[in-house]
């Protein structure tokens, strides 16, 4: 869950973190974005629109899988509107600043999903 002191970008990089982890429980052989994935003067909303676009092709293969991977990504699939700020992320270029907030934000969250779920994410 999201603190409600963190910044937009840390909650964008939170939000990153879950449709990532959804679609790497999807299915097998799918990676996480690692460092290299986490660029100052990228565009959140570009970065966010392509894992949003095959959410619900993720939640059927994650229900096909079945088993720990279903109900991990069921429950991540759920938290994903706390991570929703209100309005729009700006579609302009981030800082450094708003970049390290955001991979601030992807980490935090995916250190606590592999807490939650031992053993599914790497």
């Amino acid at each position: 869950m999201p603190e409600d002191k963190e910044s937009a970008h840390s909650r964008s990089g939170r939000l990153f973190a879950a449709l990532a982890a959804l679609h790497f429980l999807a299915a097998p052989g799918r990676t996480l974005p690692g460092p290299d994935a986490f660029k100052p003067k990228d565009e959140l909303p570009k970065r966010l629109q392509r894992l949003k676009q095959g959410m619900y092709d993720d939640l059927v293969l994650a229900r096909a899988r079945g088993g720990a991977h279903w109900k991990a990504a069921s429950e991540v699939f759920r938290s994903i509107p706390s991570f929703l700020d209100p309005g729009p992320l700006s579609p302009h270029t981030i800082s450094l600043k708003e970049s390290a907030d955001h991979r601030a934000g992807y980490d935090a969250q995916l250190a606590a999903l592999k807490k939650d779920f031992p053993g599914l994410l790497p």
